[in-house]
């Protein structure tokens, strides 16, 4: 859009008609002026405006003086805050009198801090015995742009060159360091005097990891290596400010390609649009009318003007080096003059700036203080509307109203044919660059409900840089920048951010890489959120995609490969890797479609199963095949029994596998040694970590005498044991065997030897007794931790068991028999074993303790407890349950377990 202004309604007017008006106006509105003027108003010259003004340049010069020779700091420290004083005061009374634009205000700040910060290198070089040469400081933003404010910090960067700084008693880089802390200490330090500037060293590069003076060759490699965009746009406003003005020229000039590139790619371009539209993501629900504004960070304020003119320097300063200009008023008219923006912009904009850097600069002469927000108590908002020679408070405000409304809409347009609607974003401010934590998008980083924005901000700060695998490469940075709202959106929607926030971190900082990943959530909307909330409330699933991110594709296609097909003539170490490849596959296709709701919860154990089942046929053949290839022909039958949760076809996300091997030898007298090497491999195939992970861990304990046994049981040992010597907890295992893998005529043979055990003993007046202390023993030794511990709580999943495995053992028969306790139940009530009423009650309570087990095992590692349920797991317990909210699904919870108890 095109607007047209005239005289900006901010503009300042004079608060006096002469500096002895402007003095008393302003001791009686600014405090800060007032001290200032008790202390120092017998020493100003208030005869004529031109005589105050060639007082404030002597003043300026002297202190410049004192950078040609060094004094003791307790000599130079009163000198310097007292000259500050009187600059600020002098300064103050030519501002409100309108007697100096601010451009030259600002320009005589910056002098004297210039002045001031040469005085103390000088006197803090000499302390330490070090030459002056090889070692320099730069100034960035406002110094660097001779725009400083009166309560400035003063953003520097000090820089040596090792083979020319020498300092006579310690090395180049220990003397550099205690230079600059001195310096900094004679500039800031709080006397009776004040101080004279804060200085912030934390635009040089790598602030976390480099020490406060950076080497040349450092800093060189930093920013070829992983400088960034915001940087180069740092170094816009960069010059030398003091110390070997020649080296740091040489320092500048090797820096110039870094900083204005001729030719910017694609993703370089996205980056800086991206930087724009991040900074002001809620552009449109914007609070333009609030009076107690930040002029300098708010919407329509100075930093959106200078950004306005930066994100274009930076793309097309690189051509055109008349668009190379550091200030930010130099940068709008060489903007103009090259036809980038219209000239009416250019003027709005202009005088904006003037009005709310006069707006600043009157908030600052009010105590001193390092604020750029205007005041809300309406007395204080009315000192710096007289301040600005405004007739009344409602004019200021209605002022500042009105061009902040300008300044917004005339940045809001900026790139406006590259915003993406199809990613719109509801955030507010979110910015990342730089090294401060932006106030607003502190605020906003709340309002969406993450409890450490700091840490966000950190985090994000150091993607952004590349110091983790998936942003190492320009494009991948890019991407991410582009990508930061809606990420911090899709966290916020999870109803538990700092949670998806944090997993989200872990996944992210998995990646070996990222740009695939990135450029495919920033194409697929659904796919973004779909991951956040998925990794929100599943911390496994995260892994498995770390692992393998190009699995969020058939997320899209909605395909995956649904039977693990291994290579002809693999080795067992191919066929390994494979196996994993294709299980971490159906292990995240299968629990994100639990977790999603497109696989219920109760059929979510036949999955896991039907899974389990084929990579132990497939390694089961692997490793025969391997076996037989190191030690000849197999000499008889084998086959693979599940046991336990396996055998009953009860699985979860992370089951172990109880099973054994079993087999039936020829007569060659090979068999034991061979069987004992295939399930040895068969262990390993299944359990031993390699390049693709693990499959599963495997309990082998409920094979005949368990560890104490051998690896594979023999048919007739198995038969011998379970006739005469196994103990009833055995008996109660045999009730949730399964075939798996191998001969089949075998594995029945062997079930038919399990029932033959149970028939034997149904009848032995032990059993009940037995069954109770086992269960009582098992009670001691793991009691549960918390009502969610679905498993070990009374009248959960155990009891429900036992209760099964004792009356099966009691019942006997091959008709009773079956592994799966739901379908046990039934066979009970037929058999007459169980009453109707105990059948149903066991089996719905069943049902639902199972359903609510999948959920948390899929995505809790630890033991659950409702501390830690984030928003979304809540959510998704409460569909499994068939309840509309969490409260109602812990009181059906409760009510299972005593159900369970009395149906016991």
């Amino acid at each position: 859009m095109t607007l047209h202004s005239t005289d900006n309604p901010l503009t300042p007017r004079p608060i006096g008609d002469t500096l002895s008006d402007v003095a008393r106006v302003a001791a009686e509105q600014a405090p800060y002026l007032a001290r200032l003027l008790r202390m120092h108003e017998s020493d100003l010259l208030f005869s004529s405006e031109a005589a105050l003004a060639q007082q404030c340049e002597e003043e300026i010069s002297a202190i410049g003086a004192l950078g040609e020779t060094p004094l003791e700091y307790a000599d130079l420290e009163p000198l310097l805050r007292r000259a500050k004083q009187r600059v600020h005061l002098m300064l103050a009374m030519l501002d409100l009198a309108c007697a100096w634009s601010q451009e030259r205000v600002t320009d005589a700040l910056t002098r004297f801090a210039d002045a001031a910060l040469e005085a103390s290198l000088t006197s803090a070089l000499a302390v330490h015995r070090a030459s002056p040469s090889g070692f320099f400081v730069f100034a960035f933003g406002k110094m660097g742009a001779y725009e400083l404010n009166y309560s400035s910090d003063v953003d520097l960067a000090v820089f040596f060159d090792p083979e020319t700084f020498i300092a006579e008693s310690r090395g180049a880089q220990e003397a550099a360091i205690r230079v600059v802390r001195d310096v900094c200490r004679l500039m800031e330090t709080q006397t009776e005097d004040g101080y004279v500037f804060r200085t912030d060293l934390r635009l040089r590069p790598d602030p976390s990891a480099t020490p406060a003076a950076v080497s040349v060759q450092r800093a060189a490699n930093y920013y070829e290596e992983v400088g960034q965009n915001w940087e180069r746009m740092a170094w816009i406003k960069a010059r030398p400010c003091a110390g070997d003005f020649e080296a740091a020229k040489a320092l500048q000039d090797e820096l110039r390609p870094f900083v204005w590139r001729r030719h910017l790619d694609y993703w370089t371009i996205e980056d800086v649009h991206a930087i724009k539209r991040m900074i002001n993501a809620k552009v449109g629900d914007v609070d333009l009318g609030a009076v107690d504004c930040d002029v300098k960070l708010g919407p329509g304020g100075i930093r959106e003007i200078e950004f306005f003119a930066q994100t274009q320097q930076i793309i097309l300063g690189g051509r055109d080096p008349a668009l190379r200009q550091r200030g930010t008023l130099d940068a709008l008219a060489a903007l103009a003059q090259a036809g980038c923006i219209p000239a009416d912009e250019c003027t709005l904009m202009t005088e904006a700036y003037g009005g709310l850097r006069a707006v600043e600069h009157r908030i600052q002469m009010l105590n001193d203080a390092q604020t750029h927000t205007v005041p809300a108590d309406p007395s204080q908002r009315e000192r710096v509307a007289r301040l600005m020679g405004m007739p009344s408070l409602a004019v200021f405000d209605d002022a500042l109203t009105q061009t902040r409304r300008q300044v917004q809409a005339t940045y809001s347009a900026l790139f406006a044919e590259d915003t993406d609607a199809a990613h719109p974003t509801r955030a507010g401010n979110l910015v990342f660059t730089g090294v401060d934590d932006d106030p607003g998008t502190v605020a906003t980083l709340h309002v969406m409900g993450f409890s450490d924005p700091t840490r966000v901000i950190s985090t994000f700060r150091r993607w952004h840089k590349g110091f983790v695998p998936a942003t190492r490469t320009a494009r991948g940075q890019a991407l991410l920048t582009a990508l930061t709202p809606r990420l911090l959106e899709a966290m916020s929607a999870t109803g538990d951010a700092s949670t998806a926030f944090t997993n989200f971190e872990r996944f992210f900082e998995g990646l070996n890489a990222g740009v695939q990943l990135l450029s495919m959530l920033d194409k697929e909307v659904d796919l973004l959120n779909d991951l956040v909330s998925s990794l929100a409330i599943a911390p496994r699933i995260g892994r498995i995609l770390s692992q393998r991110p190009s699995l969020l594709e058939s997320l899209i296609t909605r395909e995956a490969e649904a039977r693990l097909e291994l290579a002809e003539g693999a080795s067992f170490e191919e066929a390994m890797d494979a196996a994993r490849r294709f299980h971490r596959d159906q292990l995240f296709l299968t629990g994100h479609a639990l977790l999603n709701g497109r696989l219920p919860a109760g059929q979510a154990a036949a999955s896991w199963n039907k899974l389990a089942r084929e990579m132990v046929v497939a390694m089961s053949g692997a490793a025969a095949a391997e076996t037989e290839r190191k030690f000849g022909p197999v000499p008889g039958r084998w086959a693979v029994m599940a046991m336990g949760s396996f055998g009953a076809g009860e699985l979860t996300a992370g089951s172990d596998l109880d099973m054994f091997v079993i087999y039936d030898p020829d007569n060659s007298g090979m068999a034991t040694n061979w069987f004992t090497r295939f399930t040895q491999r068969l262990t390993t195939a299944l359990s031993a970590p390699t390049g693709e992970g693990v499959l599963y861990e495997v309990d082998m304990r409920l094979r005949p005498s368990g560890r104490a046994g051998p690896v594979a049981v023999r048919l007739s040992a198995f038969e011998k044991y379970h006739a005469t010597d196994a103990w009833t907890w055995e008996r109660m295992a045999l009730t949730r065997m399964a075939p798996v893998a191998g001969d089949m005529d075998l594995a029945r043979r062997t079930l038919d030897l399990a029932l033959a055990s149970i028939d034997a003993h149904r009848r032995d007046p032990e059993l009940s007794n037995d069954i109770r202390d086992m269960r009582a023993r098992l009670r001691a030794e793991k009691r549960p931790v918390g009502d969610w511990d679905i498993k070990s709580m009374e009248g959960g999943l155990v009891d429900i068991e036992f209760f099964v495995q004792k009356h099966l053992l009691i019942a006997g028969g091959r008709g009773a028999i079956t592994p799966n306790t739901f379908d046990a139940l039934q066979k009970l009530h037929e058999a007459g074993t169980i009453t109707q009423t105990q059948c149903s009650s066991l089996q719905e309570s069943w049902t639902l303790l199972s359903a609510l087990r999948q959920l948390l095992k899929l995505c809790l590692d630890a033991t659950p407890r409702t501390n830690t349920f984030s928003a979304g797991l809540k959510d998704r317990l409460c569909g499994a349950g068939g309840v509309d909210d969490f409260d109602a699904l812990e009181a059906a919870l409760a009510d299972t377990y005593a159900r369970v108890l009395r149906a016991i």
